[in-house]
C-alpha cells in the first residue's frame, strides 16, 4: 500500500499546487519522485510527530492541503493532543496517513503496534476515519480526503497486501461498498482483512450459504443507512 500511496500523492500533487507532504523521518526513498517533482513541498520533519501535526495545522491555515505520513502508532498516539487541539477543534483540512497499521510492524514491538487507533480517533470531533482494503481503495479515498474541509485519518497497510479490486472502485466516503452479493449472511469488513472475508464467503458458498461481503472503508462517519438495511 505504501508504494501506491507514494505514487498517488505524487500524481495528485502534480494537479494541485496546494498539496504538501510531511514525513516523520520514514519513506524518504519512497518519495524520491515527489521530491524531484515538488522539491519545495516535501518536509522531513524528523522523529517529531507532534511538531509535524502543528506544522500541518499552520500550513492548512495558510491555504495549503497538508498530508502527514509516518508509522500509524507514532502518527496517532504520540501526537494525539495536537490532532485533537490543532486539527479537530478548528476543523482543518489535514490528511494523516498511518502506515503499517494494526500489527504491520509487529516485529518491532508494542511501540509500533496500532490496535486502538480507529477507536481513539473516532472519538474526536470532525475527524473522518478511513481504512482502505487495498491499494485501489487507498487511491480513491486519498483523492477524496484531499477534497474535504476537515481532518482525515487514512489507515493503511505496510506492503504486499493483495489487491481485492481489479481497478479503482467507485467509492464514496461514508458509504459501504458491495464486494459480492449474497442473501443469507452479510460480512462487514474494514481494512486489509478483506481477503480473509472474501475467502470466508467463498467457503460458506461451497456449503450452500449465500454470503454478501461489504467493504466498510469508512469507519467514521459510518454508513448508518446500510447498517439499518442489513439489520432489518
Amino acid at each position: 500500500m505504501r508504494n501506491a500511496f507514494a505514487d498517488e500523492i505524487t500524481t495528485l500533487a502534480d494537479q494541485d499546487p496546494r498539496i504538501v507532504l510531511l514525513s516523520g523521518d520514514i519513506g524518504n526513498r519512497l518519495f524520491n519522485d515527489f521530491k524531484e517533482r515538488h522539491p519545495t513541498r516535501f518536509y522531513n520533519v524528523g522523529v517529531a510527530e507532534a511538531d509535524m501535526i502543528g506544522m500541518a495545522a499552520g500550513l492548512a491555515l495558510g491555504g495549503m492541503r497538508p498530508v502527514t505520513y509516518t508509522i500509524a502508532s507514532f502518527a496517532v498516539y504520540r501526537a494525539y493532543e495536537q490532532i485533537r487541539v490543532d486539527l479537530c477543534y478548528p476543523n482543518l483540512p489535514v490528511v494523516i496517513v498511518g502506515v503499517g497499521a494494526g500489527l504491520g510492524y509487529a516485529a518491532n514491538g508494542p511501540t509500533h503496534h496500532s490496535c486502538e487507533d480507529l477507536a481513539v480517533l473516532r472519538a474526536l470531533p470532525n475527524m473522518t476515519v478511513l481504512a482502505p482494503a487495498d491499494a485501489w481503495e487507498l487511491r480513491s479515498l486519498l483523492a477524496q480526503s484531499l477534497l474535504r474541509s476537515g481532518p482525515s485519518y487514512l489507515r493503511i497497510g505496510k506492503k504486499g497486501e493483495p489487491l481485492v479490486h481489479a481497478s479503482r472502485p467507485s467509492l464514496e466516503i461514508g458509504r459501504g461498498f458491495l464486494m459480492r452479493p449474497g442473501d443469507d449472511i452479510a460480512i462487514l469488513c474494514t481494512g486489509i482483512l478483506m481477503p480473509q472475508a472474501l475467502e470466508t464467503a467463498r467457503r460458506l458458498e461451497s456449503q450452500g450459504i449465500s454470503v454478501a461481503v461489504f467493504s466498510l472503508h469508512t469507519v467514521k462517519p459510518l454508513d448508518e443507512a446500510l447498517l439499518t438495511q442489513l439489520f432489518q
